[in-house]
């Protein structure tokens, strides 16, 4: 409600002039003014001006190149990376899962038995009281 009344009152008190005014020929005295208020620079004359070397200008128009050629050898490092990271987390599960793999039921024969096992122990790495150790303290 006080807003509206200050609105109201300002309205009374300037109502819908414009209070700000800018002076007679402002506008057309403005670029002299800026003019004269900047430092005077010396302007180079274009026989000072050094010439661009071939060597200069070819290792410019070499640059996007370059930055290609940057920017694919990254992407090429980090698939490789990215390629060698998974193969040895899927070796680490595979190793993980044969510790931890429980003895097949006595139903299956033995000889299923043994070459899986002995499978297992050559991926694994394991000789066979290591493997005894896992059995015994899984079962």
């Amino acid at each position: 409600m006080m807003e509206h009344n200050d609105e109201l009152y300002l309205k009374q008190k300037v109502g819908n002039r414009n209070p700000f005014r800018v002076p007679e020929g402002y506008f057309e005295q403005l670029t002299e003014q800026v003019m004269n208020n900047l430092p005077e620079v010396e302007v180079a004359k274009q026989e000072s001006i050094a010439p661009v070397s071939q060597s200069r200008a070819r290792k410019v128009q070499m640059r996007p190149w370059l930055y290609a050629a940057a920017c694919s050898i990254l992407a090429l490092a980090m698939g490789v990376s990215y390629y060698f990271m998974q193969s040895q987390s899927t070796s680490a599960d595979a190793v993980h899962m044969a510790a931890v793999t429980p003895v097949p039921s006595a139903s299956t024969s033995d000889v299923q038995d043994n070459s899986y096992y002995d499978d297992a122990a050559d991926y694994a790495m394991l000789d066979n009281a290591e493997i005894y150790a896992y059995l015994s303290e899984n079962y």
